[in-house]
C-alpha cells in the first residue's frame, strides 16, 4: 500500500498517483495567472510533511515560488485557526 496517495479530477476522467518514503509525492494546480504546488514528505517517524507554494506565474518548480507553509496538517490548521 502506498504512503502517499494523490488524485487529479479536470474535464476527462480521474487519475491518481501514489508517492513513497522515498519519492515523495508533488502535486501542482496551475492557471494562467499563478500556480499553487504542494510536496508532501515522510518524516524520520513516517509522519507526512506538507510543503505549499504559490506562484504568480505558471510553473511547476518551487524555485520560482514563496514558500506559505511547511510542517504538518495539525499546525496547518492550527495556524489556520489562530
Amino acid at each position: 500500500m502506498a504512503k502517499l496517495y494523490g488524485t487529479l479530477q479536470g474535464n476527462r476522467s480521474e487519475k491518481t498517483c501514489c508517492g513513497s518514503a522515498s519519492s515523495g509525492l508533488k502535486v501542482s494546480a496551475q492557471s494562467w495567472y499563478g500556480s499553487l504546488i504542494t510536496y508532501v514528505n515522510l518524516n524520520d517517524e513516517g509522519k507526512p510533511i506538507f510543503s505549499l507554494y504559490a506562484s504568480e506565474v505558471s510553473t511547476n518548480s518551487c524555485f520560482d515560488s514563496k514558500k506559505l507553509f511547511e510542517g504538518t496538517l495539525e499546525e496547518l490548521k492550527a495556524k489556520l485557526e489562530a
